[in-house]
C-alpha cells in the first residue's frame, strides 16, 4: 500500500520537517511505500526543501503563515489527494511513537473496522488549553493536526478554513451530538470546524485517538513534561505526540521544544536517526533573540515617553 504524507512547512518549521522525515521512515514497517508532499508557506522553506531532497513534491504557496495560510494549504492537499492511497494530513511537530505505525493504519482502514478517517482529537471541556468557557471547538472527532484518510471515501470537497468571526450556538440535541458539546455552548469555527458535519453528511466511520496530557498518570511518552503538549493513544498504547506551535517555537532551541523532543527521543530509546538544530539554526535564533530584545526595549522606552 502507498501512503502519502501531506505536511505544511514554514521557515520556522524546516527542522521540524527534517525530524518528521527521519521519524516516519524509521518507524515504518517497510511493507508500505511512504511519499512526502510538502506545502511551503514562504520562499525560504521552499528553497531549502528543494535542496534537501526526500520529498515526492515541494510546492511554494502564496498563502502566507498563520492559521489561514495553513488551512488553505491543507485544502489544496485535500483537493489533490493521491488516488488509491492512504493519505495523511500532518503537522510537522507531530512525532510518531509506535513501531510499524503504517501497518496499524492500513489494517484499520483496509480490513478490520474499515475506518474512513483516523486522527487526533481536541481536549474536552475543562482541559489545560480548552478551559471551562462555553466557547469551544468540537470534541471527540478527528482534527487536521494529524489525520489519516482512507481511499474508500472522498475527502476532496472537505474545507477546513477557520471562520472565527462567526460561531455556531448549540441550541438543539442534533447540534449537541454533532459537535459533542452541551446545549448552551457555542462552537468556535477554528481550523477544521467543518469536519464533524462532513463526516456525518458522507457517513464516514472514524476513530479519534485518545488524548492524554502529560499530567495524566496514563501518559507514557510525555509524562511530566509541559502540559501544553499532547500525547495520543490507541487502545491504551501510545501512537503519536504533538508539540504544538511549530510556526512559533524554534525546534529544540526554545525550552518548550527541547522538553518535547527530549521526551520523545527518550521514549524511542534515543535513536541514532534523531535530528538536532544545526549551527545555522542556532545562529539565526541568536539574531532573532537580539531583534526581539530590541523590540521589547523600544516598546518600553516609547511607553515611558
Amino acid at each position: 500500500m502507498k501512503i502519502s504524507i501531506h505536511a505544511t512547512v514554514s521557515d520556522n518549521s524546516i527542522s521540524y520537517y527534517r525530524y518528521m522525515l527521519a521519524n516516519y521512515a524509521a518507524l515504518t514497517s517497510r511493507h508500505n511505500e511512504l511519499r512526502i508532499h510538502a506545502y511551503c508557506l514562504d520562499a525560504r522553506s521552499a528553497r531549502e526543501l528543494w535542496g534537501m531532497g526526500g520529498a515526492a513534491s515541494v510546492r511554494e504557496l502564496p498563502y502566507g503563515r498563520g492559521s489561514g495560510g495553513h488551512a488553505e494549504a491543507i485544502e489544496l492537499a485535500l483537493a489533490n489527494l493521491s488516488a488509491d492511497e492512504i493519505n495523511v494530513i500532518a503537522d510537522t511537530d507531530v512525532v510518531i511513537l509506535a513501531e510499524n505505525w503504517d501497518q496499524r493504519i492500513v489494517g484499520a482502514m483496509m480490513g478490520g473496522p474499515r475506518y474512513g478517517i483516523i486522527g487526533t482529537r481536541l481536549e474536552d471541556v475543562g482541559g489545560f488549553s480548552s478551559g471551562d468557557v462555553k466557547y469551544q471547538q468540537y470534541k471527540r472527532k478527528p482534527t487536521t493536526t494529524w489525520m489519516a484518510l482512507s481511499p474508500a471515501h472522498d475527502f476532496s470537497k472537505l474545507q477546513v478554513r477557520p471562520d472565527k468571526a462567526n460561531e455556531i450556538p448549540v441550541k438543539t440535541e442534533e447540534l449537541s451530538a454533532l459537535y459533542n458539546l452541551p446545549i448552551g455552548y457555542t462552537v468556535v469555527k477554528d481550523t477544521g470546524w467543518q469536519i464533524p458535519s462532513y463526516l456525518a453528511k458522507h457517513d464516514i466511520p472514524y476513530l479519534a485517538l485518545d488524548i492524554v496530557k502529560p499530567t495524566d498518570s496514563a501518559a507514557k511518552a510525555l509524562r511530566g513534561t509541559n502540559p501544553y503538549h499532547d500525547e495520543f493513544q490507541w487502545d491504551g498504547e501510545t501512537f503519536l505526540a504533538h508539540q504544538r506551535g511549530s510556526m512559533t517555537h524554534r525546534f529544540r532551541i526554545d525550552p518548550l521544544s527541547v522538553d518535547f523532543y527530549s521526551a520523545c527521543d527518550g521514549y524511542l530509546g534515543n535513536p541514532s536517526w534523531t535530528i538536532r538544530p544545526t549551527e545555522l539554526d542556532r545562529a539565526r535564533a541568536r539574531v532573532q533573540d537580539v531583534g526581539r530584545f530590541a523590540k521589547r526595549l523600544a516598546k518600553k522606552v516609547l511607553g515611558r515617553g
